[in-house]
């Protein structure tokens, strides 16, 4: 492992790829982190941790990624539907596909990008009609556990949705209606679906200069979300967030953790219950996932809900396949319905999303535009495809109808390009052939 934790800058060397039981391997540097380290690693590892080794998406954090339980105190909800095996059909060919960005250039093959350790990718996972089609494992085993990082987001979006339809959530309320804690602060002037669409108003936005700062607001809240000594600080900051000047909310989609851990007091507050109660009842204990659901937590006990989902990549695949066609494959009820989905995808305000960062991200990533971000997905495309992204490259791809969904688990440096999602939109395409 690096002694540093810092990013490795490593010359591209040259790979060698094994096909076997349909599943790709791909034999790279990254590779090693799938055998078991000694203790003595494992205590060095803890030792040196804190949260900006772990984001740095260094060898540390590719450790950690796979134990989060390790570092964080974590709430777990057990399988309780009967288990459904996913059938495989694997398309080995899918390996040599390419996709074309937007200067008109061309992309490596899906196999060559997944062989460059420089994406650091350590899992992706793809299916088709409620069939895995296309499965390869650089960084980890294929039963390890990792982080969803902000893929997570999806969970309280869908789970505000859900509460809607059953009368428990109304959207257009101010969200400390509900996140009563909130009450008395700027979050008054902030409905649920302006909270579920990001564009807030609030001065909350994670960017690189507010990332740089150390005083900056949001740089504040995260060195309180996950400090073993700061109880409920995250809180008290959450209320002193302020508007920015001359910004309604609604105008304009800002990217922030911190707005879905505010939705997370949201759902509590509407339901009674705790989020993994809820994610559970509603959601994961209608899969038949062959594992626990795990949910980081705040010093003070509460789910961080937009970040810290943990759970293997094969489960993660089978609560995508919820929004698809093929939601049978995975469940015996249809937690998503038709309705359901249109609501997730349609929520979001394009004229919002104009000319913001994920826009760009968008067609950086894909070589297309997407035209809203909704209900905590960052990308929505006219043909209804969905993407959300988070941290050190994890991802999770909808297209439902196209009855395709997939997820990939990275341990990337965020400044380095993210080509996953645009492959994954390739693939989708490809398979069905429109």
């Amino acid at each position: 492992m690096n002694e540093t934790g810092e990013p490795e800058m490593k010359e591209k060397k040259e790979t060698t790829q094994v096909f076997t039981s349909g599943i790709t391997e791909q034999t790279t540097p990254l590779s090693k982190t799938k055998k078991n380290l000694s203790w003595q690693e494992i205590k060095t590892i803890k030792d040196r941790y804190n949260t900006t080794n772990w984001q740095s998406a260094g060898d540390d954090g590719v450790y950690i990624n796979s134990h989060l339980n390790e570092f964080l105190n974590v709430d777990i909800a057990m399988p309780t539907h009967q288990e459904k095996q996913l059938k495989r059909n694997i398309k080995s060919e899918l390996g040599n596909i390419k996709f074309k960005l937007q200067d008109g250039t061309e992309t490596p093959t899906l196999n060559e990008y997944l062989a460059d350790d420089y994406n650091r990718v350590q899992g992706i996972i793809m299916a088709h009609k409620g069939k895995v089609i296309f499965e390869s494992y650089p960084g980890m085993n294929p039963t390890d556990y990792h982080i969803w990082m902000s893929a997570s987001k999806t969970t309280v979006g869908t789970l505000c949705i859900l509460l809607e339809k059953e009368g428990k959530m109304d959207l257009e309320k101010p969200l400390p209606f509900y996140a009563t804690a909130l009450k008395g602060t700027a979050w008054d002037k902030v409905s649920v679906k302006n909270a579920l669409n990001m564009a807030t108003g609030l001065d909350l936005e994670e960017t690189t200069a507010a990332f740089s700062d150390p005083n900056s607001w949001i740089e504040q809240f995260f060195a309180t979300l996950f400090s073993k000594d700061a109880g409920n600080k995250w809180l008290d900051i959450l209320k002193e967030v302020q508007p920015i000047e001359g910004e309604q909310a609604g105008e304009r989609f800002r990217y922030s953790t911190a707005i879905t851990q505010a939705l997370t007091l949201a759902i509590q507050g509407a339901t009674g219950e705790s989020y993994k109660d809820v994610f559970n009842q509603k959601v994961w204990s209608q899969l038949g996932v062959s594992n626990p659901f795990m949910v980081g937590q705040t010093a003070d006990g509460f789910a961080v809900a937009g970040g810290t989902v943990y759970t293997t990549i094969e489960d993660a695949l089978k609560y995508a396949m919820m929004y698809t066609p093929s939601w049978d494959k995975v469940s015996t009820n249809q937690v998503i319905t038709p309705e359901i989905l249109e609501r997730i995808r349609t929520l979001g305000d394009p004229r919002a999303y104009v000319a913001c960062e994920e826009e760009a991200y968008s067609i950086e990533w894909t070589g297309e535009r997407a035209e809203r971000n909704s209900a905590q997905w960052d990308h929505v495309w006219a043909d209804g495809a969905m993407f959300k992204h988070g941290n050190m490259h994890q991802g999770i791809y909808v297209d439902a109808d196209r009855d395709f969904c997939a997820f990939v688990f990275s341990t990337c440096p965020n400044e380095r390009s993210d080509k996953a999602p645009g492959f994954m939109r390739a693939v989708a395409k490809k398979v069905a052939d429109k």
